[in-house]
C-alpha cells in the first residue's frame, strides 16, 4: 500500500494534469462532500462531484491554465484516515487569480487503495499578495 505522503503527491499531480478518471477511480461510492459557495451551503455525492471535476476540466481545457495547489496540513484522523487541507488556485494567462478555494479533503484505506470520502470546501477566499509570499 502506498503512503498517505506520496498518494496525495500522486493526487495533485493527477489534479494538474486534469486526469479525470483518476479523480472519478479516487471518489469513493459513499463520497460526501459540503460546498460554501457566497455564504451558501450545499452538498453533494460523487455522481454531482464527478460531474463538477469534468465541467471545470471541459472549461479550461483550452485556456491558458495552471493549478496552483498548496497543500497546507497533513492531519492522520485514525490510522486509515487523513484529512488533507488543500489551498487551491489557480492562473489564467500568466496572473494569479483574484480568489482560492480551501479543500478539507478526508481520505481513507480501502483495500489497498486511499478513497476521498468527504470534502468540505469553502470557495471565493481572497488571494491577498501575503498568503503567497514565501
Amino acid at each position: 500500500m502506498e503512503d498517505f505522503p506520496t498518494f496525495l503527491n500522486r493526487y495533485l499531480s493527477k489534479w494538474k494534469a486534469t486526469e479525470l478518471e483518476f479523480m472519478e477511480k479516487v471518489i469513493d461510492d459513499a463520497f460526501q462532500g459540503i460546498e460554501v459557495r457566497e455564504g451558501i451551503t450545499s452538498t453533494h455525492g460523487k455522481e454531482a462531484s464527478v460531474t463538477g471535476w469534468s465541467q471545470a476540466f471541459i472549461y479550461f481545457k483550452d485556456k491558458d491554465m495552471e493549478w496552483i495547489l498548496y497543500p497546507i496540513s497533513i492531519l492522520p484522523l485514525n490510522e486509515n484516515e487523513f484529512m488533507a487541507i488543500i489551498r487551491a488556485t489557480m492562473t489564467l494567462e500568466g496572473k494569479l487569480i483574484d480568489t482560492s478555494n480551501l479543500f478539507f479533503q478526508t481520505f481513507t484505506c480501502k483495500n489497498g487503495e486511499w478513497k476521498l470520502i468527504r470534502t468540505y470546501e469553502e470557495t471565493g477566499v481572497s488571494n491577498s499578495e501575503y498568503l503567497f509570499s514565501d
